[in-house]
């Protein structure tokens, strides 16, 4: 039998703590990480240790399939209407954070990191955003941002 490759043993270990978290923790947070830069997480994740969560990244299908398991396993309980919810959420760049304390912890921890930043291409606008008429005090060729 061939020796397990490194993508391998992490889908492993992603499985495992999936498994865990399910098991351990009551509540279930889901966060939309796009625009987060991996030191914001790396802050987050060790603010949430701290209280007696955890943060759970990794790829969509991956853990769709592992609560699915999960779920299959403990039939007829109240998590199983987790998974239900989890499959609707879980797209794009989502991320869970598993908790059994007071979510409003959890939000303050995540607003800390909270940072503006500028537009980018393709980004959508969290909120509506209008440009008066008027002059700009810009040249021709450097509006091309707006």
């Amino acid at each position: 039998m061939p020796a397990k490759t490194d993508k391998q043993l992490r889908k492993e270990r992603v499985w495992d703590t999936i498994q865990e978290c399910v098991m351990k923790y009551d509540k279930v947070l889901f966060v939309n990480v796009d625009n987060v830069t991996s030191k914001q997480i790396c802050i987050m994740r060790k603010a949430l240790r701290a209280i007696d969560s955890h943060m759970v990244m990794g790829k969509n299908t991956l853990i769709k399939t592992c609560l699915d398991d999960v779920m299959e396993k403990q039939k007829g309980k109240p998590k199983a209407d987790m998974a239900k919810l989890i499959h609707a959420e879980m797209k794009l760049n989502t991320g869970l954070i598993f908790s059994n304390g007071d979510l409003t912890e959890i939000k303050a921890i995540l607003d800390t990191q909270k940072r503006e930043a500028p537009a980018r291409i393709g980004a959508i606008a969290p909120a509506d955003v209008t440009v008066p008429a008027g002059p700009t005090g810009l040249d021709p060729k450097q509006t091309a941002f707006f």
